[in-house]
């Protein structure tokens, strides 16, 4: 008992010497380490509500000043879910300081849907924070559906914020989806031109090109899928809808050559299974019955192994969701040895950006706690070490939890279109048996858009004073020659 008294009367006695302006005059002394330990311990033992307010953003700035970001978001958002009122001094600041980190280390959007929920005049948001709140915002209101809401609140985001130009980038895909064509090509053009990120200006112009594949500019939306760099992650998903684009173009030897690199070994992971129907429809108008029957066995033959372990996979893990984010984690990191053959669709669910997003929410939870372990002993006696381990391991469970929901969801969905695209093939094949072949091409003709495009080298057009050089395939893939293959098949249709 005497013990239990002597630790409570020491613990009290340090209390009582963390008083405000002594943590003040640490934090302008720049000493972070001692400021954020009696901040904290003053405001879990304030003299006022205004000393514990005070307090609170004491030690949120400390935080920020030590570079835990993530820590002292923690706090920022216990001042802005407080809402805006003249009690709430800190409340436009608080917003500001949160915007400014998630442009440093992104928040989370588990963690920013929470921050919108509080009920906020938008009147009362500060000017440096307008970009941040409107635009999450809007891709809060746009992940629900909720087109016309989400609009308004890309649309209030302003110029001179670092949102803009992402918020643009959205407003483009709503223009779209309103087959609004020269508008969106208007936000996606502004973003490629504004942006700073290589990422962004890619994949804007990924979405000109299918602005113009939609509206039946085949020859536009090739120029501009042409324009993604080899090199880019974009490339081959480039390569895959400039091969519709030749096909409804009806030039079939470009749409079979396009189809060749993804056959080569450099992609043997990648998750493209339509390429084989695209390729037996493409057969099909050539009237190589043959040919279309190969391209339906080796759609089977790669996929049908796929199919039975991805349903496996989502058997177990249903219900365990950050399970399932840490098994595509181990598979980015080379160390998944089990569902050999559904790692197609891991690997496919790894390159999604919300598996990228939760992944650096995760890596920053971690970097944070490997940190607290190196912390002062004026922290851990403080209680501060505690209250920070337990904010950054829920952080860091629940993104696994929230983007596992969505990736498992998403292999779901591969099921779904692998079922599909295996009722296609079994279809084709039904009727090349019963003798339909004029059936299947008169379901499958689309009005050429363009008839005097000249194109060659994978997505590249020729220029008319080009030398060209052809090399036969010998069996053998070189890196340098992918996306550059061209068929020389001629029809056999009886004309």
């Amino acid at each position: 008992m005497s013990q239990v008294i002597i630790l409570l009367f020491v613990f009290v006695a340090q209390t009582s010497f963390a008083n405000f302006k002594s943590a003040q005059r640490d934090f302008v002394g720049k000493k972070y380490k001692k400021a954020a330990a009696k901040f904290f311990q003053i405001m879990n033992y304030p003299k006022s509500t205004q000393e514990k307010l005070k307090s609170e953003w004491g030690l949120a700035q400390s935080l920020q000043k030590l570079g835990f970001y993530y820590s002292a978001s923690k706090y920022y958002s216990v001042i802005v879910r407080r809402g805006a009122s003249q009690r709430n001094a800190y409340f436009r600041k608080a917003f500001e300081e949160l915007g400014e980190i998630n442009s440093i280390i992104n928040l989370g959007e588990a963690h920013i849907v929470q921050l919108l929920k509080t009920k906020v005049n938008p009147a009362r948001i500060p000017g440096v924070a307008r970009g941040f709140y409107f635009h999450y915002q809007g891709v809060n209101s746009f992940r629900n559906g909720n087109y016309k809401l989400a609009q308004s609140a890309f649309q209030k985001v302003p110029s001179s914020s670092p949102y803009h130009v992402k918020s643009l980038f959205f407003l483009g895909i709503l223009a779209n989806m309103e087959k609004l064509y020269g508008r969106a090509i208007s936000y996606f053009m502004k973003v490629k031109s504004s942006s700073d990120s290589e990422w962004l200006q890619e994949v804007a112009t990924l979405n000109i090109a299918r602005v113009h594949y939609e509206a039946r500019r085949y020859r536009q939306a090739l120029r501009y899928y042409a324009e993604i760099p080899r090199e880019s992650d974009n490339w081959l998903q480039a390569l895959f809808e400039g091969s519709w684009a030749f096909f409804l173009m009806k030039k079939y030897n470009h749409t079979l050559g396009n189809i060749h690199t993804f056959t080569s070994p450099f992609f043997h992971n990648r998750f493209y299974p339509e390429i084989y129907v695209l390729q037996a429809i493409t057969f099909l108008n050539l009237c190589r019955y043959d040919e279309v029957k190969s391209s339906i066995n080796k759609f089977k033959d790669r996929y049908t192994p796929a199919f039975k372990d991805l349903r496996k996979l989502i058997n177990r893990y249903r219900s365990d969701h950050a399970k399932f984010f840490r098994l595509i984690k181990k598979y980015r990191e080379g160390s998944l040895k089990g569902y050999r053959n559904a790692h197609v669709v891991v690997d496919s669910l790894s390159r999604r950006d919300i598996y990228k997003e939760a992944l650096m929410t995760v890596r920053f939870s971690t970097r944070e706690l490997e940190r607290l372990e190196n912390a002062s002993q004026l922290w851990l006696r403080s209680g501060l070490i505690d209250d920070l381990k337990s904010f950054l391991v829920k952080k860091r469970s629940v993104s696994m939890s929230s983007a596992g929901a969505k990736l498992l969801e998403g292999a779901r969905e591969s099921v779904e279109y692998l079922t599909e695209l295996y009722n296609q093939t079994r279809f084709i094949k039904a009727e090349l048996l019963l003798g339909r072949v004029d059936k299947l091409r008169s379901l499958l003709k689309v009005s050429t858009a363009e008839k005097k495009a000249n194109f060659i080298g994978g997505m590249r057009e020729i220029a008319r004073k080009s030398e060209l050089e052809f090399w036969p395939f010998e069996g053998e893939y070189w890196e340098d020659e992918l996306g550059g293959y061209v068929y020389d098949i001629v029809s056999s249709c009886k004309k």
